[in-house]
């Protein structure tokens, strides 16, 4: 059978440590500084606006959580330390991208609402000793393509752009993960196209951590879609095969429950663009496309604000109207604070056939997940923004994204990632020990019997 086929689990005994080594392991200290174990400056910065790391510390899971709920906001009682919008963005101009700050000055309803730093995440010990394996042993060969990673982060201490990408080319997934996904595009005018799917992630490669598994055919993941609505959608079903080669494209199978069959899809590539304003590489995880694809440049850390820590961006049953106002999302809810970030730039390799000119991504330090990027059109001009609305699910210990953004500034039409929460949709799974049988075209071909 084609793919990477489950063995019995194998999880690792985790000997108790203190919270001390759960943030810093015996290697992270070079010279005065001090490091996590995510290769993040553990200490605060020298106004003390971006605080220590804390960790989970004080993050207690509530004794009837049931996975896939919210999480209460631990930060609650807090009230904004300031607000930036259109009136004082200059004042704040160098800890915003450029595209945060076109954002503001567009429009002028958006804000953000700065509160104080909680660095928090922190993930399940596996990762951190997957990650020190990976430190010792990870290379970029001569054609740019990631050897010798075992799991976790390939290169805590990237020296280079190259390993900076391969970094947010490998996010931590879990084994395997279950989420309910809202899509709506969102006109100037305010008129909305909503689309509502199931999604489940089966990984296949070194970052599996929790259970064995055979892969023949060296695939890195596998995704199968679900569309629940609108009603003409619905039972529609994507199955997707990423491979651990990263100049092999993507193998797509869909099944449309009017004809009761299965097709393959036609692959697309990293500059394809559906209905939204996101292309087929922004999806996910801000970069999905081939390495090679781009010459990379590594701009370094720098402070930022982010929108982090969102426990409560949205509320169960508010109408998609005041989720998704004409030219940009409703701010209220939203909470940002100032982080260290690490900063990429790609421009595209000579010959690519990319509506991009250059991209930049911002990623947080703590986790070397995106926080917001910029893109640019191949006339140099900046075109689109993307923020990454996270929280932290302290009793999965996972980083969780209520939202993504991609915005056009030009047209003012942007894509929304999120939302739509009611009472039977939950908040993402994971380690949930789905059947692998069920990633399979032989099971798409299935739901047409």
């Amino acid at each position: 059978m084609k793919g990477c086929i489950t063995m019995k689990n194998s999880i690792l005994s985790v000997l108790v440590i203190s919270l001390f080594l759960a943030v810093l392991s015996t290697q992270d200290s070079i010279g005065e500084v001090q490091y996590t174990r995510m290769g993040a400056i553990a200490g605060e910065n020298g106004t003390g606006d971006v605080g220590p790391f804390e960790g989970i510390k004080g993050l207690e899971c509530p004794t009837d959580y049931k996975a896939g709920q919210f999480l209460p906001n631990p930060y609650k009682d807090e009230e904004p330390l300031f607000r930036i919008d259109h009136t004082n963005v200059d004042q704040y101009k160098e800890r915003l991208s450029p595209g945060q700050i076109a954002r503001l000055r567009k429009n002028k309803f958006y804000y953000m609402n700065v509160y104080p730093t909680h660095r928090n995440t922190e993930y399940i010990e596996e990762f951190y000793a997957a990650t020190e394996a990976s430190h010792k042993t990870s290379r970029v060969d001569d054609k740019n393509i990631l050897q010798g990673y075992q799991g976790g982060i390939p290169f805590p201490y990237p020296e280079n752009a190259l390993e900076a990408i391969w970094n947010v080319k490998r996010p931590y997934m879990g084994d395997d993960a279950f989420n309910h996904e809202c899509r709506r595009v969102v006109s100037p005018s305010g008129r909305i196209k909503k689309t509502m799917r199931k999604t489940l992630v089966f990984m296949c490669d070194e970052r599996r951590l929790r259970s064995k598994v055979e892969n023949p055919d060296a695939i890195s993941y596998k995704i199968k879609s679900l569309y629940t609505y609108p009603a003409d959608e619905k039972g529609t079903t994507y199955l997707t095969f990423g491979y651990i080669d990263d100049n092999r494209l993507e193998d797509a199978w869909l099944y449309l429950p009017t004809l009761r069959r299965v097709r393959r899809a036609p692959t697309m590539v990293g500059g394809g663009q559906l209905d939204g304003e996101s292309t087929m590489d922004d999806l996910g995880n801000e970069f999905r496309g081939p390495v090679n694809d781009w010459n990379w440049k590594l701009l370094g850390r720098r402070e930022m604000y982010i929108p982090v820590n969102n426990f409560d961006l949205w509320e169960i049953g508010t109408p998609d109207d005041k989720e998704c106002l004409p030219g940009d999302i409703d701010p209220t809810r939203a909470r940002y604070e100032l982080r260290r970030v690490w900063a990429v730039e790609g421009t595209p390799r000579e010959g690519l056939d990319h509506p991009y000119g250059k991209r930049v991504g911002y990623y947080d330090e703590d986790t070397w997940q995106p926080a917001a990027a910029d893109r640019y059109d191949r006339r140099g001009n900046l075109w689109r923004m993307l923020e990454f609305y996270t929280s932290y699910d302290y009793c999965q210990k996972f980083r969780i994204v209520p939202a993504i953004i991609y915005l056009n500034l030009e047209s003012g039409r942007y894509e929304l990632s999120g939302g739509c929460r009611t009472e039977e949709t939950i908040t993402s799974i994971y380690d949930t020990d789905l059947d692998p049988g069920d990633f399979t075209v032989q099971a798409l071909r299935k739901l047409g019997r």
